[in-house]
Order: structure tokens, then C-alpha cells, then sequence
């Protein structure tokens, strides 16, 4: 039997091949004798095909769990030829997993003859990155599954800033839910937990637009949207950071804006690299691309890139 999982969605892939190990644990191996994993990238393919053919010890069948066989190109043809032949001569159930990488497999994942074989399987599942309606559906799930209760503000919230990290939003729903102890978690809740992975570098950002450096600014927007922050949450920090800074300009003291002391100073600093018509125009811009992105723009990095050529 032969089983295939693969996309640009590790978290769901693994989650889906823990529970392939344990219904098979719990049916055929309570013993747990019977599972073996494989790197598919370094296996020597007559390895995989003997764990493939032998009798398991003590028990029924065995499992045999390959990971990224997509990266090992050497085995491709051999393995295709063995699977087209065997596939139906051996007992032992055979597990396949790919764990491709999110921007070179977007759209389509790896191509060729084993892969065409391996997709037109009757158990096969493709998980791939989810956009943000999805994110909604499974962060409902999710929560319903685990007793966890939240907000629809807190979780779009916690959705904008995880982005397609789905490892960072079970953490953080896990440390929400120990904070908020069987109550509600809401946006306030956020503001008090969570630290997004943006916060350490807005205000070089910022920066380098006061600074009119603009190799600068599009390296570090670029840094971050590779380092998996959602252009939605970019421009969220960027329209906060704006909006302190121009309130700084029309006179707003701390004590009335309430800020961390770091934060209104760094505002009050930033404030003297702009001038208080070019800081309308940058705010009214970033609004605009806000509408653009949540309409579903399909390059968002473009519209960013383009607000820091416009205003540096």
C-alpha cells in the first residue's frame, strides 16, 4: 500500500504522517516495532525497496516513512520503474512525503515521471501554504478542537501576524490560552503576549525612509517578507508607526499617547526626518495599498517596493 502526502504546508504534513504512524501503531504495531524512517534525500534507493519487501518483525505489516524523495533525483527513474512493477506485490504500507519548498513549488510541485505516478495515487494528500480565508477555517477548527476560545478581532489579529507559520500560531494560541485560563482571548490579550517577529526592525525601516535610503528600506522589506511576516502585518506596523509620529508632529506628548518610552522616543526622533506634508501623503499611501492587498492584489512586495520608490 502506498501512501503520498506533499506541498509547501510542513506543519499539516507532519501532522498528517503523525497520524498515519499512530492509526498505524494503534491497528497493526502496538508494539511499535514496525515503523521505520528514511531521509529520502540520502537513501540509497535498494534500501528503500528491501525495507520495502521484508517480512516485519513480529507483526503484520510494517511502515515505512520517506521524507523528500522530490531531492533525490538519482532515484526517480528507478523508483518510478520499482512502484509501476511492485506496487501491487508487497504487503507493507510505504509512506512518501515531500516537504517542498514554498516559493519554488507555488504554484506546481516537482515535476516528472514519479511524481505524475505518485499524485494519481488513491491515498494522496496535498497540503499547501493557505491563504487567509483558509488560515480563518483552520484556526476554527483548531481552537474548537483544543477548548481554546477567541475572539474573531484576536484571531484575525494572530492570523495577520503568524502569516503561514503555522508552527508560530499553535504557540502562541497555546500561550494565549494558558494567559486568558478558560476565558475569551482577545486583541488585548495579543498586545500584551505577543511580540511579532516585526517589532525588532520597523523602526529601521522607518529610518531608512527618513533617511531617503531607499537600497536600504527595499532590502530590509524584502528581508522581511522572505522571513515569513505577512505583507498585511508589514503595513499594520508601518500605518501604527506613522499614525504615533504624525500625532507626535501635531504636538501629542506621552502622556496623552500612553506609548512605551522607547517607542514615543524613537517617534519623536523619526518625526525630525519628515516633513509634516510628506508624512500625510505616506500615511494616505499606505491606506490605499491596505485596501489594494486585502482586495487581493496578487504582489503585495511590488506595491511595497514601489511606496518606498515613491517616497524616498
Amino acid at each position: 500500500m502506498l501512501f503520498y502526502v506533499h506541498g509547501t504546508d510542513h506543519y499539516r504534513i507532519k501532522e498528517k504522517i503523525n497520524e498515519l504512524k499512530t492509526g498505524f501503531v494503534k491497528k497493526r504495531d502496538k508494539a511499535n516495532l514496525n515503523t521505520v524512517n528514511l531521509d529520502g534525500e540520502k537513501i540509497d534507493l535498494s534500501h528503500l525497496i528491501q525495507e520495502v519487501m521484508t517480512t516485519p518483525f513480529l507483526g503484520e505489516k510494517k511502515m515505512i516513512v520517506v521524507k523528500n524523495i522530490w531531492k533525490n533525483k538519482k532515484a526517480h527513474a528507478e523508483l518510478a520503474k520499482f512502484l509501476k512493477e511492485k506496487i501491487d506485490a508487497f504487503d507493507n504500507i510505504l509512506v512518501l512525503a515531500d516537504l517542498l519548498d514554498s516559493e519554488k513549488h507555488k504554484k506546481f510541485g516537482p515535476r516528472g515521471a514519479i511524481f505524475t505516478l505518485l499524485t494519481k495515487q488513491q491515498y494522496c494528500w496535498q497540503f499547501n501554504l493557505m491563504n487567509n480565508r483558509e488560515l480563518s477555517d483552520w484556526v476554527s477548527t483548531y481552537t474548537k478542537k483544543n477548548d481554546i476560545k477567541i475572539d474573531r478581532d484576536a484571531s484575525q489579529r494572530l492570523i495577520i501576524s503568524s502569516g503561514n507559520d503555522l508552527n508560530q500560531l499553535t504557540s502562541e494560541l497555546s500561550k494565549l490560552s494558558a494567559f486568558a485560563n478558560g476565558k475569551n482571548i482577545t486583541s488585548d490579550d495579543l498586545d500584551s503576549l505577543i511580540n511579532t517577529k516585526l517589532d525588532e526592525n520597523i523602526f529601521d525601516l522607518i529610518d531608512a525612509l527618513g533617511q531617503k535610503n531607499k537600497k536600504r528600506a527595499i532590502e530590509l522589506i524584502d528581508s522581511q517578507l522572505k522571513g515569513g511576516n505577512h505583507p498585511l502585518m508589514l503595513l499594520k506596523m508601518f500605518v501604527r508607526q506613522f499614525k504615533i509620529i504624525l500625532q507626535v508632529v501635531d504636538g501629542a506628548n506621552n502622556t496623552k499617547l500612553k506609548l512605551h518610552p522607547f517607542v514615543f522616543q524613537k517617534a519623536s526622533g523619526q518625526a525630525r526626518n519628515f516633513q509634516a506634508s510628506e508624512l500625510l501623503k505616506i500615511y494616505q499611501d499606505l491606506l490605499k495599498i491596505e485596501v489594494k492587498i486585502k482586495k487581493g492584489y496578487e504582489n503585495p512586495q511590488l506595491l511595497l517596493d514601489l511606496f518606498v520608490a515613491n517616497n524616498c
